[in-house]
C-alpha cells in the first residue's frame, strides 16, 4: 500500500491550480486537481482525500455549496477543508465558511510557505487516523479470531486481572457453570471454587507449572471436578495481571476411573478366596497324602502350589493398584536418605542375608510427598535393582539424585542384566515384562505401580539401560519449595 496521499485542489482557473500544485509538490504527496465543485465531488466518490483546499469563488456551484455538498456524505463528513478568497475578508463571509466545516479561511495573496505548513500538518494528522483506523482492524481481526478459537474448544478459559476478578471467560465455562458472561463478570474467580482458600492461594502462588483439582460449584448449586492452571500473561510477574486460566473437566473421568477401580478392586478380591482355598487344599494333599502320590503326581501339585502362588501375588497387586487411585495423598517433608536405606534393608532382609551387594546412597534433597507412597516406590525399584543383579558376583546399587528445571529428579542404578531400550515403553504397563518368567521372577505390576504414584505427585517416570550392562530408573517431584507454595 502506498504511503502516499491525496490533496485535493479544487478553483476554475487553471493557473491558480498550477500555483497551488508547485507549492504543494515538495510534500511528496499525490496532489489532484479539478476545475468545479462538480469535479471535486465526482472524484471524493471513489476516493479520499487527507485536505481538501477550495476556493469560494468559482461559477455555477461556488465554494460553499460544495463545501455543503462534501459534508452530506459520510465518508467525507470528516476531511478538512481549508477555503481559499480574493475578495471578501467581511467576518460574515468567513463566519460562513466555517459554520460549512471549514478548518481554516485563507486570503490571497497567501505565503507559501504558511500554506504548504498547514496542508502539511493536515496530511500528517490523516496519515496518523489511518494507521490508526488500520491497527484497530487489525485488533478487531485478532480478536474475533482468538473469541472463535476460544468458543470451539472444549477446556475453559478465563482472562482475570491482577486481583483475580474475571474479565472474560469462554463458551465452554458458561456451558459447564451455567454462569453466564455477565454474571461471573468483576467477581473474584475463588468465588465459583468449593474451598475457596485454595483456589486464591493457588492463584496467588502464580505457578504456571503446577495444575490444581478443585471442584468448581455451578448455577445450579452442583459440583464438577475440574483440573486447572493459571500463568501470568506477562513474563514480569511482580507487573501483576491479565492472567489466563485454563482447566479440564475431569468429573466423567474421574467417575469412570472410580467405576473401574471399584471393579477391579471387587473382581481382585473376589478372587482371593478361592485362589487360598487352592492353595489349603494343595498343600494339605502334598502334607498329608503325599505317601499316597508317585513322584509325578507331587511334581503336578508343586506345579499347582506354585501358580496359585503366583496368582496370588498377582491379585495382590491389582489390589495395590488399584487402592492407589482411591486413597487420598498426603503431603509432608521427607527424609529422602532414610526413606532409601530403611527400603533397602527392608528388602535385603527379604531375601535373606547370603548376597554380596554393595549400597551407596548419595546426597538426597528433602523431598515433598506422600511418605508412605513414596516408600513404595523405593522398594519397587530396589526389588527390582536386587533382583535383576541377582547373577552377578559383586552386585552394586546406588541411589542418586540430580537437579532438574523445577524439579527434583531422584535414581535407582544397578549393574545388573538390563534390557534392551527398544522396548522401554513396556516397562511400567501393567504386566509387561523385559525378561522370562523362568529366569527372574515377579508380577509385571511393580513398575505400573511407580508409575501410578508418581503421577499422582505430579511428576514423571523414566529408564535408561543397556542390555548386559544394568540400568538406571528415574522419578522425579516437583521441586520442595514449589511444590509447597501450590
Amino acid at each position: 500500500m502506498s504511503d502516499k496521499t491525496n490533496i485535493l485542489l479544487v478553483d476554475d482557473h487553471p493557473q491558480n491550480l498550477l500555483a497551488l500544485e508547485s507549492i504543494l509538490r515538495g510534500l511528496g504527496q499525490n496532489v489532484v486537481q479539478a476545475t468545479s465543485g462538480a469535479e471535486a465531488l465526482k472524484y471524493l466518490l471513489r476516493n479520499d482525500a487527507a485536505v481538501i483546499l477550495l476556493d469560494v469563488e468559482m461559477p455555477d456551484m461556488d465554494g460553499f455549496q460544495t463545501a455543503t455538498l462534501i459534508r452530506n456524505r459520510d465518508k467525507s463528513f470528516h476531511t478538512p477543508i481549508i477555503f481559499l478568497s480574493g475578495i471578501s475578508k467581511n467576518d460574515v463571509h468567513v463566519s460562513q465558511g466555517y459554520s460549512l466545516g471549514g478548518v481554516d479561511y485563507i486570503f490571497k495573496p497567501f505565503s507559501p510557505d504558511v500554506l504548504r505548513s498547514k496542508v502539511s500538518a493536515f496530511v500528517d494528522m490523516y496519515k496518523q487516523r489511518r494507521e490508526a483506523q488500520q491497527q484497530s482492524a487489525l485488533l478487531k481481526t485478532e480478536r474475533d479470531f482468538v473469541s472463535a478459537i476460544l468458543d470451539t474448544v472444549n477446556s475453559l478459559v478465563l482472562v482475570l486481572d491482577s486481583e483475580g476478578k474475571i474479565v472474560r471467560v469462554n463458551r465452554a465455562l458458561e456451558a459447564m457453570t451455567g454462569y453466564t458472561f455477565d454474571e461471573v463478570q468483576g467477581h473474584y474467580l475463588w468465588e465459583y471454587l468449593d474451598d475457596r482458600t485454595n483456589a486464591e492461594a493457588f492463584f496467588r502462588s502464580a505457578n504456571s507449572n503446577l495444575e490444581c483439582e478443585e471442584y468448581w460449584l455451578t448455577k445450579g448449586n452442583t459440583r464438577r471436578l475440574i483440573s486447572w492452571c493459571c500463568k501470568a500473561l506477562s513474563d514480569d510477574l511482580k507487573a501483576g495481571g491479565p492472567f489466563v486460566v485454563t482447566g479440564r473437566d475431569m468429573t466423567e473421568l474421574r467417575q469412570q476411573t472410580e467405576e473401574l477401580e471399584g471393579f477391579t478392586y471387587s473382581v481382585s478380591h473376589d478372587m482371593r478366596a478361592p485362589v487360598r482355598a487352592i492353595d489349603g487344599f494343595t498343600r494339605i494333599l502334598i502334607e498329608e497324602y503325599s505317601n499316597m502320590l508317585d513322584d509325578e503326581g507331587r511334581r503336578l501339585l508343586e506345579i499347582v502350589r506354585s501358580n496359585t502362588e503366583k496368582m496370588g501375588q498377582l491379585i495382590d497387586g491389582l489390589l495395590a493398584l488399584s487402592r492407589l487411585g482411591r486413597e487420598k495423598v498426603v503431603l509432608s517433608d521427607i527424609n529422602m536418605v532414610e526413606l532409601a536405606q530403611t527400603a533397602f534393608q527392608e528388602q535385603r532382609t527379604a531375601i535373606g542375608g547370603q548376597r554380596k551387594i554393595s549400597f551407596k546412597v548419595g546426597s538426597l534433597p528433602t523431598g515433598y510427598g506422600d511418605r508412605r507412597l513414596i516408600t513404595q516406590v523405593f522398594q519397587n525399584l530396589l526389588s527390582n535393582a536386587i533382583k535383576f543383579t541377582r547373577n552377578e558376583e559383586s552386585a552394586t546399587i546406588e541411589v542418586g539424585y540430580q537437579p532438574g528445571a523445577e524439579e527434583d529428579i531422584y535414581y535407582v542404578r544397578d549393574n545388573g542384566v538390563g534390557f534392551d531400550m527398544n522396548h522401554a515403553q513396556k516397562l511400567f504397563g501393567t504386566f509387561q515384562r523385559l525378561h522370562a518368567a523362568n529366569e527372574f521372577e515377579g508380577s509385571g505390576i511393580g513398575l505400573a505401580t511407580v508409575q501410578r504414584i508418581i503421577d499422582r505427585h505430579g511428576g514423571r517416570v523414566w529408564a535408561d539401560a543397556r542390555l548386559g550392562d544394568g540400568a538406571i530408573f528415574y522419578f522425579s517431584l516437583p521441586s520442595h519449595e514449589l511444590k509447597k507454595a501450590s
